[in-house]
């Protein structure tokens, strides 16, 4: 059984019960105190920056939770999330990190979302961009988080048209020999991509 106060968790604290394995169960717990007043999200965002791979594991997975269940609580945070992409090099973050990315891309976003994508600068967004991409053809990026990349790649041909070119190249040559999950993923935006020239 799962007892922690959602009251008055210091950030030392937080970070000493993620240090431990942390079952979904407990992560849900921990989201809904980081969703709490008590908790700053940018505290939260900067253990997804943690020295400890493990730890900055849970705390984007823990992220991805709040952003999930309370997108007004992480909407303040967008900008901060997006200006420190560029130091996430940890992939199990990233695939967390991507997933947060898709839920503010997608086409059918809630409104809450939409709008706050909406409100970002241009040079904001073209960071998310240039972020996605270099995650995309870095080598040792896994399938899972490519798969993402491409997925809010293909959301934002909308306000980058150039983007659709660069994109169509990737997954044509993913698809060569990709996974299961690249080639069925991968198959289907590739259509979409055709359908829409």
């Amino acid at each position: 059984m799962i007892i922690l106060s959602l009251h008055g968790m210091t950030k030392e604290q937080f970070l000493l019960e993620i240090s431990k394995n942390v079952s979904k169960v407990k992560a849900t717990v921990l989201a809904q105190l980081a969703i709490s007043d008590h908790y700053t999200m940018s505290d939260l965002l900067s253990l997804c920056y943690h020295p400890q791979k493990a730890i900055a594991f849970r705390a984007a997975w823990i992220l991805e939770f709040v952003e999930n269940k309370s997108p007004d609580r992480f909407i303040p945070l967008l900008v901060e999330f997006i200006e420190q992409l560029t130091h996430q090099h940890n992939a199990s973050c990233q695939r967390h990190f991507t997933k947060i990315l898709m839920n503010y891309t997608n086409r059918k976003a809630k409104t809450i979302r939409k709008e706050a994508f909406s409100q970002l600068t241009t040079t904001h967004k073209e960071q998310v961009v240039e972020r996605v991409f270099e995650w995309l053809i870095k080598s040792e990026t896994p399938v899972a988080v490519r798969v993402n990349c491409i997925e809010i790649l293909y959301n934002l041909v909308p306000l980058f048209p150039w983007i659709k070119d660069e994109l169509n190249a990737q997954i044509t040559f993913y698809l060569k020999d990709g996974s299961a999950a690249m080639q069925s993923r991968g198959k289907k935006l590739l259509m979409k991509l055709l359908e829409a020239s």
